[in-house]
């Protein structure tokens, strides 16, 4: 009969193991932050699409973030974006962490894989849309529901398993009260 192991045997075992072959306290380090996808967080960036004279792409959120003190080792380098994917207003998908390393995005969801739009959907933040977007391009859209059916299809989630960053973290409204969670979860049935 086989004997389960438990998750601090196994670490240690990985351990031992990278040490005999020479890699130590990387593998450790990286087993560590792996993660299995429990479901989808949706967010917002909640600052403009064009920011000091600039697009906001994952490379300015990075930035953000290291800012912030954000960052994880990952199987040999530093990630300092919270998210695992930001979507771009003209639909472009870019990838932030790996699919498989813990997230920055939602404290104590981080398990979530989190995928972020930039724009500012808030009513109280961007009332008249004068600010940024007043919601999410068709382009953002189409994008977030091809690779929320992707994610869900490579880990077995189920449109349950994909919230708004409010739903775990009631002291924001991300992804913004004009974010159309509902028509996205609609779509991605």
């Amino acid at each position: 009969m086989a004997r389960r192991v438990s998750r601090s045997a196994r670490l240690v075992l990985v351990f031992v193991a990278a040490l005999a072959v020479g890699v130590g306290a990387l593998v450790f380090v990286s087993y560590r932050n792996t993660i299995t996808p429990a479901g989808i967080i949706l967010h917002h960036s909640a600052i403009p699409a064009e920011h000091a004279g600039g697009s906001v792409d994952v490379r300015l959120i990075d930035k953000f973030h290291e800012r912030r003190g954000f960052g994880i080792f990952y199987w040999g380098r530093t990630y300092h974006v919270g998210y695992h994917y930001l979507i771009l207003p003209d639909g472009t998908v870019q990838q932030g962490r790996p699919e498989r390393c813990q997230g920055a995005h939602a404290q104590g969801h981080n398990d979530f894989i989190g995928i972020c739009l930039v724009g500012n959907y808030s009513g109280k933040e961007n009332p008249n849309g004068t600010r940024d977007l007043p919601r999410p391009t068709d382009a953002q859209l189409e994008s977030l529901v091809r690779l929320c059916r992707q994610l869900s299809g490579r880990y077995r989630f189920t449109s349950e398993k994909i919230l708004r960053h409010a739903d775990v973290a009631p002291h924001t409204e991300c992804p913004g009260d004009r974010f159309p969670f509902q028509d996205v979860i609609n779509r991605v049935n």
